[in-house]
């Protein structure tokens, strides 16, 4: 099995960096979003397309870049930042988990979609990006949902790739 990746986030964060850290666009997050208490939520078409379209949406309403992501049955992976000054990735990825949750209703889902918190970590260069984005990609491959990363339907890019990270 393939070792965990040394900037691989292990536990969400109990105290948060300041919140303007996460406005400053020149730093791509990669964040973690787990489902709620270990579920599997996300292997429903019907909720998989909802939280993807949704992804698309709430990155324009809060100004964020999605440049990777990866939506697996228990957690979703996305490399975002911040289009410009004032814009928060930690306010879009609050925003999109709420919006998700009450859409899910709707669609049949009982309760809390999202764990409270999530897993980030701030990418320091071009090599950290390529790097996690490829992490992120094959993650269906590593899980053996698929044979390879252009198979899954639920995970892609959003936005071209940064330079000069």
């Amino acid at each position: 099995m393939r070792e965990r990746p040394k900037w691989f986030p292990m536990k969400p964060r109990t105290k948060r960096l300041p919140r303007e850290t996460y406005e400053q666009p020149n730093i791509v997050w990669f964040f973690t979003i787990r489902a709620y208490l270990f579920q599997t939520p996300f292997v429903r078409d019907d909720l998989n397309r909802m939280v993807i379209d949704t992804l698309r949406e709430t990155r324009e309403t809060y100004r964020c870049n999605v440049f990777v992501y990866c939506l697996m049955p228990d957690h979703l992976h996305l490399l975002t930042s911040p289009r410009e000054p004032g814009a928060s990735v930690l306010t879009f990825t609050e925003r999109f988990k709420g919006k998700t949750t009450n859409q899910s209703w709707p669609l049949g889902w009982k309760g809390t979609l999202w764990q409270p918190g999530s897993y980030d970590h701030g990418l320091r260069k071009e090599d950290d990006f390529r790097e996690i984005a490829e992490y992120i990609l094959e993650n269906p491959v590593r899980k053996y949902l698929c044979d390879t990363p252009e198979e899954w339907p639920w995970s892609g890019m959003m936005e071209p790739w940064p330079v000069g990270l």
